[in-house]
């Protein structure tokens, strides 16, 4: 018998090939070779070819493993309502459902964990009172799947319990999934709510949870007992919402928790330390400045005077100018060329005597330039090459005009204003200039000091003055829907647009925008707005051009701005992205150009695809994308080779779908 099927071609190797690596049936093995099935097992188990499984050839098939989105949906799914039982010594399967009300929560994962979803499908649970209907998902049984059911099922007992590595696997998206599997809403202090999250398994599960969550910042709180038991994030309302929002499906938003206005006071209360009232009041903040800064009461400020024995407001103020400070550093440092050779404490010594020189003047706002100054700077932009470079070309025409950007926070850290009166950052600051040889004057102190405050940085003027010559017809008329710190504006105007229209909601950047259009001399050119993007109606335009804010990432002061009206993702989406989308459909000429530039916020461990959204919301719109630019950004604390997207998006002579 061997002798006849090794004539017929079918050796150890061929069969071995076939078997285990084309995965192929005895039975079609048999047919190819014109011998019995029987045959071919004999001698499969003859030549020591292990026997394939069906879940080892449906394995076979799928992914080599799952995503790091898939797992950290399966596992935040097995903390909560998801289960998972053993198929074979080698595969497992996942299966979960919720109630009908939830079909669409359940189709969210079913969608995520993709091609390991074997079936969806309805069941009915019969109670005492009534019916129970749900919609469930089940994966396929494989090998892929195999390592969480030993992880959260551990032999020899295949009882359930959180692993000892949940601290290393717990992340934001873990936690929404628990949280909206088994989380709800509780009654907080003031009409605010608490997350709170029903937990019913071992005293060791409950210690690993509570060692995971403080790994993301969060206090947990235990109540209850027995199966009654949970965990409560009390006075966490802000921060847990913020750390999950990103992560939750639309469909589930509502169980979301809410931060009421006394629970914001009192966050931002406690953001206020007393040492920091101290150092806002030395630099010549009034009481009610410092109070508006954080926003809390008066009364605040002065229990923080207080509790350092102060009576009053705290002194001095500052006692030199900018200008002042300037000629004594400059003075003292001119050459920082010798950093290098000083021993620790001489660095520390020139640190604290350049701190103590910056502390006896005020925040060094910039000062408008001289008119020649202006008039030169304008020439060069005038002559620039319509290309996306690196040039820097009118930003200086801009700085004077926006004193509110340093009061812009980076993803809820310090402002650049706040980080000026305190001392570590202002340290890191002034070492990061003796160290790159540079000039320990305000001014370039302040520039590293934004660079680690991560301020909004103002748009190129000359990268929209290129944009403007590509895409808009000569003497044409603009829309800038957020039009932020100026630099939009100097572009068109140096593009030689027919009128520049912008939007801002911040009266501090609407006043700003408009200085500086009657300093350019070019106040018939440009209509600036006080007014929401989304509920602005422009008139009909040839272009709309903007960089919208980055849903939270860069949290503007002043107006009525979005990251604050919108505490989660997708109702930023629905209540901002979308109709400062769908408004340029309805004012663009036919052809015109819709152009965003927009880039992926990254929170935590996760990522917010801003550009992949935006992407869709405009298509989905009507419009179609005609190219995607890249534009580079500073390489300061980045790769030289990095940029952010530029969508540029073409109205066609298409009617846009309805709705």
């Amino acid at each position: 018998m061997t002798r006849r099927l090794e004539v017929s071609g079918l050796t150890p190797e061929v069969l071995r090939n076939l078997y285990l690596e084309e995965r192929q049936m005895e039975t079609q093995i048999a047919s190819t070779f014109g011998v019995t099935q029987v045959q071919v097992g004999r001698f499969r188990k003859r030549w020591g070819i292990p026997t394939l499984t069906k879940g080892d050839r449906v394995g076979h098939d799928l992914p080599e493993k799952l995503t790091s989105e898939q797992e950290q949906v399966l596992i935040g799914s097995l903390l909560g309502d998801g289960h998972m039982v053993a198929t074979s010594e080698q595969c497992a399967r996942f299966t979960e459902g919720h109630c009908e009300a939830q079909a669409g929560y359940t189709r969210w994962k079913a969608e995520v964990l993709g091609p390991f979803v074997t079936k969806q499908y309805p069941s009915v649970k019969q109670g005492p009172h009534k019916d129970f209907h749900a919609w469930n998902l089940a994966t396929h049984a494989c090998p892929q799947l195999r390592p969480y059911y030993d992880l959260f099922y551990p032999a020899p007992e295949r009882k359930r319990v959180f692993p000892p590595n949940l601290p290393d696997l717990m992340t934001p998206l873990v936690l929404a999934v628990w949280y909206l599997d088994d989380g709800s809403i509780g009654k907080g202090s003031f009409g605010g709510q608490n997350a709170r999250i029903a937990f019913g398994l071992d005293d060791l599960s409950l210690q690993r949870v509570l060692r995971a969550v403080r790994r993301l910042g969060l206090t947990a709180s235990v109540y209850g007992t027995g199966g009654a038991r949970g965990i409560w994030f009390l006075a966490q309302t802000k921060k847990f919402r913020d750390l999950i929002a990103p992560h939750v499906p639309a469909c589930m938003a509502y169980k979301l928790p809410v931060e009421s206005p006394r629970q914001a006071l009192d966050r931002n209360a406690r953001q206020l330390t007393a040492k920091k009232a101290r150092d806002l009041a030395m630099a010549g903040l009034s009481v009610d400045e410092v109070a508006a800064l954080y926003g809390v009461g008066a009364g605040t400020v002065r229990r923080r005077y207080q509790s350092l024995g102060y009576r009053g407001v705290p002194g001095p103020k500052a006692s030199m100018t900018v200008g002042g400070v300037t000629q004594v550093l400059s003075a003292k440092y001119p050459d920082t060329s010798k950093w290098g050779d000083l021993t620790s404490e001489e660095q520390a010594s020139w640190i604290d005597d350049v701190l103590g020189a910056l502390r006896k003047g005020p925040f060094p706002y910039p000062e408008q330039i001289t008119d020649p100054e202006r008039d030169a700077i304008w020439k060069h932009l005038r002559g620039l090459s319509p290309d996306l470079s690196l040039a820097t070309a009118g930003l200086k025409l801009c700085y004077s005009f926006f004193p509110n950007r340093y009061h812009a926070r980076y993803q809820g850290r310090s402002s650049a204003y706040e980080a000026w009166f305190e001392d570590k950052p202002l340290r890191a600051a002034i070492r990061w200039q003796f160290r790159v040889g540079d000039p320990v004057t305000p001014s370039r102190v302040l520039r590293a000091v934004t660079a680690n405050a991560r301020t909004p940085t103002i748009f190129r003027p000359a990268v929209a003055k290129a944009l403007y010559q590509r895409y808009c017809p000569a003497g044409g008329v603009v829309w800038d829907p957020c039009a932020g710190f100026g630099g939009r504006l100097v572009g068109a105007l140096a593009a030689g647009v027919g009128k520049y229209i912008g939007t801002d909601v911040a009266p501090e950047t609407v006043e700003g925008n408009r200085k500086l259009a009657v300093w350019m001399g070019a106040s018939g050119l440009v209509e600036i707005h006080q007014e929401d993007a989304a509920k602005f109606q422009p008139p009909e335009v040839d272009m709309v051009f903007t960089s919208p804010p980055y849903f939270r990432q860069e949290q503007y002061a002043g107006g009525d701005q979005s990251w604050a009206a919108y505490t989660d993702f997708e109702s930023w989406v629905a209540g901002f992205l979308r109709p400062v989308v769908k408004t340029p459909w309805g004012v663009l000429k036919p052809g015109g150009c819709l152009i965003l530039n927009v880039a992926d916020v990254r929170e935590g461990s996760g990522t917010i695809p801003l550009v992949e959204r935006t992407r869709q919301v405009a298509l989905g719109g009507g419009f179609t994308l005609e190219t995607e630019l890249q534009m580079p950004i500073s390489p300061l604390g980045r790769r030289a080779t990095s940029g952010e997207p530029i969508l540029v998006f073409r109205k066609g002579p298409i009617l846009a779908p309805e709705g």
